[in-house]
């Protein structure tokens, strides 16, 4: 059996930023537009793209926004690359 590509909780954010990052590059959102959008920091996502760092619930909800996604999707899209 192939191991889940983010098996513990460490690779959460790491699965979390790829999501972000994917779902901003198909729309072709740079990091600095997300970020003036979602009123954060550019280098928080970059960060959070490269699993440095986690967004809040509330930053979350900001990213989504810009995103025009539900926070809950790209929630469930992490939930799905991490049992890869």
């Amino acid at each position: 059996m192939k191991a889940p590509r983010h098996t513990s909780s460490n690779h959460i954010p790491a699965a979390f930023g790829d999501v972000l990052r994917e779902e901003r590059k198909r729309q072709n959102i740079s990091q600095e537009q997300l970020a003036l959008y979602a009123d954060v920091d550019r280098t928080f996502v970059s960060q959070i793209e490269r699993g440095i760092r986690q967004p809040t619930l509330t930053t979350l909800f900001k990213l989504a926004r810009v995103l025009k996604v539900a926070p809950s999707a790209l929630v469930a899209r992490m939930e799905r690359s991490l049992k890869r």
